[in-house]
């Protein structure tokens, strides 16, 4: 197995990290993987071909633009939750990758990152710590129920008839 030549973090660490990614990836797999038994009532456009090369933020905008379009409805519920989860995991997602490696005055190798608005730094910067990481998947876990309690059952095809 190949291993990076970068001296790494203890690999609980690095596992945290992996657990935001896995989550964000699966987090978008959620609306990605309904669009086909979602068909009928989702826009043209919200499909997977054009959705899955995207960014998170870019599936969440995407999303959002149906979700404004939809009328009233289990659909639109679905498709607000969903573009409002995906943004939180987007901006989760950023923290994590585009942070540098820093030695944390308590936790040893960490992440930090410059706080950003609008394309600029702000003069603050964040620590992707124990702390973080406990916030983040708090968060992402919130955002995961509200778009269960929404989710369009999986209807069968004997049912539909």
């Amino acid at each position: 197995m190949e291993r990076s030549r970068v001296p790494l973090p203890e690999q609980s660490y690095l596992a945290r990290i992996g657990e935001v990614a896995y989550t964000v990836s699966s987090m978008e797999w959620t609306i990605l993987g309904d669009l086909h038994r979602l068909a009928d009532r989702l826009p043209d456009d919200l499909v997977l071909n054009r959705l899955e090369p995207m960014m998170t933020s870019g599936i969440a905008g995407a999303v959002r633009n149906a979700a404004k379009a939809a009328n009233e409805g289990p659909i639109k519920d679905y498709l607000t939750e969903v573009y409002s989860a995906l943004y939180v995991a987007a901006e989760i997602r950023s923290d994590v990758l585009r942070a540098r490696p820093a030695t944390h005055p308590d936790e040893g190798q960490r992440l930090n990152r410059s706080e950003t608005r609008n394309s600029r730094t702000t003069g603050r910067r964040l620590w992707i710590d124990d702390e973080w990481f406990d916030s983040a998947i708090l968060g992402l876990n919130e955002k995961l129920s509200a778009v269960s309690r929404v989710r369009p059952p999986f209807v069968h095809i004997a049912e539909e008839k």
